[in-house]
């Protein structure tokens, strides 16, 4: 049997209903506003992202940092890099998506294009072969995120 849970307020209940159920195991409470809308490590995808400074073309590199900056302060952006409830090897933020944005920057000039094998060696130097490295060319699944960091690269180009 299967049972449905139902949103109510906090306001709905006395105190002591409240203690009493949650007593009897009647009682889950769902975190809500800032709790679960919890974004990625920005300055650790940052600090992460700055290991492929070397790749970065002539053009990009004074403004490459900026780049990213924008991109990350783009909340659609930030709740695609945070980790997963799964996410075993980097709760930080998810290197999947980061690599995906990688690979669309590259396509766009603003890194070099080197080989996927290098580009892993530099973001992932302890690890011989990281599983992120096949989404370097993937691209974004989600289009409106793939046409919003084509703008924001277009925006940024002098």
């Amino acid at each position: 049997m299967t049972k449905a849970w139902r949103k109510v307020n906090p306001e709905d209940f006395d105190v002591a209903e409240l203690l009493k159920a949650a007593r009897e195991g009647r009682l889950y409470v769902a975190p809500t506003g800032a709790a679960t809308d919890s974004v990625c490590d920005i300055e650790k995808v940052c600090a992460y992202v700055e290991r492929l400074r070397p790749f970065v073309t002539h053009n990009w590199q004074p403004s490459v940092a900026g780049l990213w900056d924008r991109i990350l302060a783009d909340n659609d952006f930030c709740r695609l890099l945070k980790p997963g409830t799964k996410a075993r090897k980097s709760r930080d933020f998810n290197k999947y998506q980061v690599y995906r944005i990688v690979g669309i920057l590259r396509e766009k000039g603003v890194y070099e294009q080197y080989s996927d094998r290098r580009f892993d060696a530099l973001l992932e130097p302890s690890v011989a072969d990281s599983p992120y490295r096949r989404y370097l060319g993937m691209g974004l699944e989600e289009r409106s995120l793939l046409i919003k960091i084509r703008q924001i690269v277009a925006n940024m180009i002098l």
